[in-house]
Formats: C-alpha cells, sequence, structure tokens
C-alpha cells in the first residue's frame, strides 16, 4: 500500500496506461475516427464560408442594382442635362443663330411675352364685366369676391379663354 502510494504522489489519481484524458481508450480505430471527423469539420467550414462570401456577393450585387434603379437627385440630374448640351450664353446663341430674321429673333427671346399676358388679362376683364349681371342675376345677395371667383370658375371652361383654344 505504501508503494502505490508512493507512486500517485500527493495528486491521488492513477495513471492508467492506454488512457487519455478524457478517459477514452486510443486506439487505432479512435485517431482514424478523429481524423476522418476533423476532416469533415474542415470541409463543412469550408462549404460555410463559400455560402458566406456567395451570399456576399448576391447583397452586393443587389445594392448595386438598387442604386442604379434609384432615381436621380433633380438638381443633379438637371446639371448633367446641362453638361450634355449648351448652356446660357451658349443656348442663346444657337437660337439666335437658328431665328433668321427679326420676329424670329423676337419669338427665340420671347419679349413678345409681356403682351401676351396683358392681352389675356384684358379679354379676362372684359369677360368679367359681360358676366358680372348675369351671375347676380342668378346668385342675389353675394359679395363682391364671391361673384368674382364664380365669374374665374367660368373663365377656365369658357371657350373665349386662350388657354382653352386648340390653335393657339
Amino acid at each position: 500500500l505504501a508503494a502505490e502510494e508512493a507512486e500517485l504522489g500527493s495528486g491521488g489519481k492513477v495513471k492508467v496506461p492506454g488512457l487519455s484524458k478524457k478517459g477514452k481508450k486510443k486506439n487505432d480505430l479512435s485517431l482514424l475516427e478523429d481524423a476522418l471527423v476533423s476532416e469533415a469539420e474542415k470541409k463543412s467550414k469550408s462549404k460555410k464560408r463559400a455560402d458566406q462570401l456567395r451570399k456576399e456577393k448576391e447583397a452586393e450585387i443587389q445594392k448595386r442594382k438598387q442604386s442604379e434603379e434609384e432615381p436621380v437627385d433633380p438638381l443633379l440630374q438637371n446639371t448633367n442635362q446641362m453638361l450634355s448640351g449648351a448652356v446660357g450664353r451658349e443656348a442663346n446663341k444657337e437660337a439666335m443663330e437658328s431665328a433668321s430674321g427679326l420676329d424670329a429673333a423676337l419669338h427665340s427671346l420671347d419679349v413678345g411675352a409681356a403682351s401676351d399676358v396683358k392681352r389675356r388679362k384684358a379679354l379676362y376683364l372684359a369677360f368679367e364685366e359681360k358676366m358680372l349681371p348675369v351671375v347676380k342675376e342668378e346668385n342675389p345677395g353675394l359679395r363682391l369676391t364671391q361673384y368674382k371667383e364664380k365669374i374665374f370658375n367660368l373663365w377656365k371652361k369658357s371657350p373665349e379663354n386662350p388657354a382653352n383654344r386648340k390653335d393657339v
């Protein structure tokens, strides 16, 4: 008994030859099994990595597609259009060169736009003067602003309005 205690030392654990730390017996079969399991684990890990890389690539492709499909900022789009064509003074020169004669040059500069506004306003005022007694007769007791609102709604639909004419 004293000899056994001397062999054990102070730890009290008995060392049995042929057993590992976990208590399994290490023989050829267990070594082969451990090698196969570790090989399978390596394969599964590499397969998982490959799947993860493939998914990341797909996600990256999706992001690219979405960024291409997103509408461009209107200011940036306008800037791009301006850069592709003539802008400012160059555009005016091109318009003037294409216009032959005084009328065409004035038309390209829209000088006649002010007189067009005055003409439309005069047409509306004439329409308002003509329709005010008719609307007052149909709707007595309203305020002047209410009459004018009704006349303006009639003007929007009227064939006298140049905006409603197809030839203008």
